[in-house]
């Protein structure tokens, strides 16, 4: 099964994070053997048990053991299994140093607490890691690390141990679901980021609120279409170096994006010069046809200030907008690695066909008469347009005629 690209950065992040876990084990083992090594030679002394030649012993094992593993993770390729080995030898290891070194007190109930702070310690260490399975495993093995140390070297069955259990079983408990959290804020943040590249920010809170899906898959919805398209834009681009074509295209596809978002439409893509904008998905409205309208009407406005703005006065903007209301297949289509959220459908290419039209009468706005019926009684000449019926043409691939109406822009 392939991963995702939010598999692979997990993934990539564990085997950062072990890497790091090997190094602050090796340093943390490192630091403590020259301590012992020291105070056994009486160079200092910091504990109120001395070091024997037991504790360096351990001290030389451990060492070497946390040597190897960061030997191993750093000039070999990564491999699932190996969280599961480092984590039993971590526990092992801090087990086998509480059980047999002189230096660890063990009187006045002491111990358990020892364990206690050793299990949390190790189980920190496997956070890092970022793995849900592996925090489960940590938390099993540190039920299991309290509970021998306690009864072995606790003197029996301590009435204290339930609570401390308890405790013990939050704390594992808090760390599972903040690593389990970070997985999913990764996830979200990874989806949020795709869906801001084509819906507006409160789309996409809306689309957190009823909990959608970004899964391959359609539905048939009636939706509003709406293309935009540059006229004449390769004759432009031809006399213009490329990167005044790219800082060009920007700026205005900047401008029209921002108009589509206010207005609350879905960008399906960007076809070069060419916009295709979605009203009704994914969440459908009453208005969607009025707001493809109304944003037609706004980006003809802008175009008129980006052609003063530029100073263009000879080689003027000029901008075709067609707009059409049907239903389409609606959904993210693709692959389980790349999805697009779009729309297809005979709907779709008529849009397409209707904008077309606009070089052919003249005009920037066509909309068709699906859209017009939808739309006639929702506006006004205080939306700043009029609307007039112009033609009824035969569109390509269409057998009977269509009627197509020019929206009419006031001037600001």
């Amino acid at each position: 099964m392939k991963k995702t690209i939010v598999d692979e950065i997990l993934i990539s992040r564990e085997i950062k994070n072990e890497k790091t876990v090997a190094v602050v084990r090796f340093a943390i083992f490192s630091f403590a053997s020259l301590m012992d090594y020291l105070s056994y030679f009486h160079v200092i002394n910091y504990t109120i048990v001395p070091p024997t030649i037991i504790t360096l012993l351990l001290d030389t094992t451990f060492l070497v053991f946390a040597g190897f593993v960061l030997f191993f993770v750093t000039h070999f390729s990564f491999q699932p299994y190996l969280k599961f080995f480092t984590i039993t030898l971590d526990y092992t290891i801090v087990g086998l140093m509480i059980f047999f070194d002189p230096t660890v007190q063990r009187g006045d109930g002491v111990i358990y607490f020892i364990a206690m702070i050793g299990a949390i310690f190790i189980y920190q260490f496997n956070l890092l890691r970022h793995s849900k399975i592996g925090t489960i495993y940590g938390a099993f093995l540190s039920f299991i690390f309290l509970f021998v140390i306690s009864i072995g070297l606790g003197g029996g069955y301590p009435i204290d141990l339930i609570p401390m259990l308890f405790g013990l079983g939050m704390i594992l408990a808090i760390g599972y679901v903040t690593t389990v959290s970070n997985i999913e804020m990764v996830k979200e943040a990874n989806a949020k980021q795709m869906m801001e590249r084509y819906l507006p920010s409160q789309l996409v809170s809306e689309f957190y609120k009823n909990n959608a899906q970004l899964e391959p898959g359609g539905e048939m919805k009636e939706v509003t279409i709406l293309f935009s398209d540059i006229r004449s834009f390769t004759k432009y681009s031809e006399q213009r170096s490329a990167e005044e074509v790219v800082l060009f295209l920007n700026d205005y596809l900047s401008r029209m994006t921002d108009i589509i978002f206010r207005f609350n439409g879905t960008i399906d893509k960007f076809i070069g010069d060419a916009i295709m904008t979605i009203f009704g998905a994914p969440f459908k409205r009453d208005d969607d046809a009025l707001r493809a309208v109304k944003t037609a009407v706004e980006m003809i406005r802008e175009i008129h200030q980006f052609n003063q703005k530029k100073n263009l006065t000879e080689d003027q903007i000029q901008v075709g907008i067609g707009i059409h209301t049907g239903e389409v297949i609606v959904g993210n289509i693709g692959s389980d690695r790349r999805l697009d959220y779009t729309v297809i459908g005979d709907n779709v290419n008529l849009a397409s066909r209707i904008e077309g039209l606009t070089k052919h009468y003249q005009c920037s706005i066509l909309i068709s008469e699906v859209t017009f019926e939808q739309i006639e009684v929702k506006f006004s000449e205080s939306d700043g347009f009029v609307i007039r019926e112009i033609d009824k043409v035969i569109v390509k691939g269409k057998s009977k005629p269509i009627s197509v109406y020019e929206v009419v822009c006031f001037p600001n």
